[in-house]
């Protein structure tokens, strides 16, 4: 039987949540883990050894060994590939928006879909799925950014996935403290693989 998981001790607050390019539009987010940033914090900014970094997280030397090995590994695909760095700071659970054309089969498209799929994800697993009208489908009198953040804002969504997205409806979500992660493909079998 497996032993139960330890809460971590995070006590990092971050200043800043987002981080990209200026020299060039980043193809898609990497997220960074708050647990992650802590462990690069720790060992980076306080020189502190592993051992000392992992009590002080409440893990495990080899637990931290993989949360810091993942942090780097990340930082240094973002930044040689040119990628965004989203950190996230909510802890065990968060809701992702995806945007679907079908209600009963998980169909990827753009933010005018028929339908936002709402995952409620917990302990890094699917707990739950929801599915709601789109407000934006077929709507053409009203911006996307000025009725998707406030629609997102009210199922409690921390990050809202999509293929492109323009400048406008970026900072209107963010402002609302939801990010966008950009990716060209999801599985919903995969979903939480991009958050460990």
């Amino acid at each position: 039987m497996p032993r139960e998981k330890l809460e971590r001790k995070l006590d990092l607050k971050p200043v800043c949540k987002y981080f990209g390019p200026k020299d060039t539009k980043a193809s898609e987010d990497v997220v960074l883990l708050h647990e992650e940033l802590e462990a690069i914090h720790l060992m980076d900014s306080f020189c502190m050894y592993q051992e000392d970094a992992a009590k002080k997280m409440n893990v495990s030397r080899a637990t931290f060994a993989r949360i810091i090995k993942s942090a780097r590994k990340k930082i240094s695909l973002a930044l040689i590939t040119g990628k965004n760095i989203k950190v996230h700071e909510v802890k065990n659970e968060f809701h992702i928006a995806i945007c679907s054309n079908t209600k009963d089969e998980f169909e990827y498209s753009e933010a005018e879909a028929k339908y936002i799929w709402i995952i409620f994800i917990k302990d890094y697993k699917i707990k739950s799925i929801s599915c709601i009208n789109n407000p934006m489908f077929e709507n053409e009198e009203e911006a996307t950014c000025n009725v998707l953040p406030d629609v997102l804002y009210d199922y409690g969504v921390n990050y809202f996935m999509i293929k492109d997205i323009d400048y406008d409806l970026k900072i209107s979500l963010i402002a609302k403290g939801i990010y966008p992660i950009l990716k060209e493909e999801i599985q919903i079998d995969n979903l939480v693989d991009i958050f460990q």
